[in-house]
């Protein structure tokens, strides 16, 4: 559902481990840190938009990040976990999504994201979407390999479970 989409996710750390990693020289540095949005809440009006019906969404994404540094302060990889946990209500029923993956960046820009892109559930328990595998996007920021199954990625909806 991710009113962020992985790619704009994946696209922010990219620029806060390249941007934010340091200048001084030294030994190699591993710089540490965390990040959380804090619970939005908001109303989506696009993502169902074809079926009719708005979005109520309480989301929350939250994780780490590492980057690495040569002597000379160059960057040389980074990497984050990230946890995406939402709560996307319409037409008085409830998906859970609950999503988790590793992204790891290149001092060329490229970068790949793998695991759980997308695990949406009916409160139940009963999967709704599952996106999982690995996402490789180039330089440029462009997806050239997809491993695994993305439905939601190829265009497949959540919306009808809501109806």
């Amino acid at each position: 559902m991710r009113h962020k989409s992985v790619r704009a996710i994946v696209a922010t750390l990219s620029t806060l481990l390249v941007v934010g990693a340091p200048q001084s020289a030294g030994a190699v540095t591993h710089d540490r840190g965390t990040f959380d949005d804090g619970f939005q809440r908001s109303v989506d009006t696009e993502t169902c938009a074809g079926y009719g019906f708005d979005l109520d969404v309480i989301e929350h994404e939250f994780g780490m990040f590492v980057f690495t540094s040569d002597d000379e302060g160059n960057f040389l990889r980074g990497s984050a976990h990230v946890r995406y946990d939402a709560w996307i209500t319409a037409n008085g029923r409830t998906l859970v999504e609950r999503d988790v993956w590793n992204a790891t960046f290149q001092p060329d820009g490229s970068k790949s994201v793998r695991g759980l892109t997308v695990h949406i559930a009916g409160l139940n328990g009963g999967m709704v979407q599952h996106d999982a595998g690995r996402l490789i996007y180039d330089q440029d920021g462009n997806l050239v390999r997809v491993d695994g199954p993305h439905p939601q990625l190829s265009g497949e909806s959540f919306c009808p479970a809501l109806i």
